[in-house]
């Protein structure tokens, strides 16, 4: 009875105990530089928190700097306008026609070849309803146009009689 008996559905058990060589060495090297990164994190004075921080009250500067300076909002060069209005209308019968029709006189979405349009007809009252949307229907293009596209979508509506 002092002898053990090793087998188990004929699978004999090896009663060594030790781990293979190289999973010794890959957790020693582990332990090794989870110190040393450990070391490094608390010593060096760098936290994310204050990287954030810094970077925030960098942008907040330029924010400021640039409104204090009055740069205007970016809008279209008279040299560049034709191009733009050309843009802008491969724009509007890609996306826009559907709904405003093709001629823009309205269909789904309202005529735009109006004087006046419900939330102004002034460049950025435009802008703003092509990034933004509109309630009651007009679809927010701010995620789907650069700023090129929508310059040119503004310049072809405002050009629209």
């Amino acid at each position: 009875m002092s002898e053990e008996h090793n087998d188990f559905d004929g699978i004999k058990y090896r009663a060594e105990k030790h781990t293979p060589a190289i999973f010794r060495l890959l957790l020693g090297g582990l332990v090794v530089w989870g110190v040393i990164f450990m070391g490094y994190y608390l010593f060096s004075g760098w936290s994310s928190e204050t990287e954030y921080a810094q970077k925030k009250l960098a942008q907040q500067g330029r924010v400021a700097a640039a409104n204090k300076a009055g740069v205007p909002a970016p809008t279209a060069k008279p040299a560049n306008q034709a191009g733009l209005i050309e843009i802008g209308k491969a724009q509007f019968a890609a996306r826009c026609a559907s709904c405003h029709g093709e001629t823009a006189k309205g269909g789904i979405g309202p005529d735009l070849t109006k004087a006046q349009y419900k939330f102004g007809k002034s460049a950025d009252a435009i802008a703003q309803s092509i990034v933004e949307g509109r309630p009651g229907g007009m679809p927010s293009f701010k995620n789907d146009l650069s700023q090129e596209r929508v310059e040119g979508l503004v310049q072809y509506l405002m050009s629209l009689k």
